[in-house]
């Protein structure tokens, strides 16, 4: 698949690209198909919201972290279409996933409106180099079409705001760039790139019946060990996070920090002791 150079060289001079369709049509279905795995359908949601109090609670009561009751969900992640963007927008094959959310918003729910920010505030603890070495990748995966009244955030394309110093997390005045916000509007399927040193925000969902269901995920570069967002060890005894393991490849493995074939970790002890936790897994590589 792949991206080509105007492509690339429009996200990384407004610091966004967007891939309608992404999504392979029967991949997406299946996808789809499993949210009910984490959340009401918007009909059952918007039949009696008083039964799911748990979404009003703040505007992020509908992140699931990864790993996901599905694997039809956690696949996409990993998927070879996902990582060849990757690897390109990052300029190398040996990168990290830092974070994996679903995230599902739901009309009337609470207010969803944000201030314009960058996300680099809770991905780590120093600041983008203004010269985009040791990139980070945001992806928005859309699971249901999104549109302005249905949640479609606002973003605000990096020429415009290159001038403010990147130890700024938010911008002092929203109104001076009010000519220049878009808001990302794509069908179902598509993917969003965005890089996190690009202001944005949530909006709200106005549309009767409305709704938002995403996949988020984050990615860096292996030589950039200070960008992080979620601790994977964390889920480690999980039914669904072994279940991946044992299901995905070597490449796809090494995205959440198990060591490659030809790594000094791997030995006759190491081999024995992990067939025992992941029975499933396919170790030959590794031998």
């Amino acid at each position: 698949m792949g991206l080509s150079t105007s492509q690339i060289q429009q996200y990384h001079e407004h610091g966004y690209l967007v891939l309608e369709h992404f999504l392979d049509a029967k991949i997406l279905a299946a996808a789809q198909a499993q949210l009910h795995l984490h959340y009401p359908t918007p009909a059952i949601y918007h039949k009696n919201p008083s039964a799911y109090p748990e979404f009003s609670a703040s505007q992020f009561a509908g992140l699931v972290n990864f790993p996901w009751a599905s694997f039809d969900l956690n696949r996409i992640i990993v998927s070879d279409d996902l990582l060849e963007l990757v690897e390109q927008i990052l300029e190398t094959g040996d990168i990290r996933i830092t974070k994996g959310e679903l995230w599902a918003k739901y009309q009337g729910a609470i207010n969803y409106d944000q201030m314009f920010h960058r996300d680099f505030g809770n991905h780590t603890l120093v600041v983008p180099r203004e010269d985009h070495r040791w990139k980070e990748l945001t992806t928005f995966i859309y699971l249901s079409d999104v549109t302005k009244g249905n949640g479609a955030t606002a973003l605000i394309p990096r020429q415009h705001t290159d001038h403010i110093p990147l130890g700024s997390r938010y911008l002092e005045d929203e109104n001076e760039f009010e000519d220049h916000v878009i808001f990302i509007e794509a069908p179902a399927g598509s993917l969003v790139l965005y890089s996190y040193d690009v202001f944005h925000r949530g909006v709200q969902i106005d549309t009767p019946g409305g709704y938002r269901f995403m996949m988020l995920a984050d990615y860096a570069r292996r030589d950039a060990p200070w960008i992080d967002r979620h601790a994977w060890p964390h889920h480690g005894g999980r039914k669904e996070m072994q279940e991946f393991i044992e299901s995905i490849n070597v490449k796809q493995r090494n995205l959440f920090d198990i060591p490659p074939p030809g790594h000094p970790y791997w030995n006759a002890q190491t081999l024995k002791d992990m067939q025992i936790r992941y029975p499933d897994m396919d170790l030959t590589p590794y031998t």
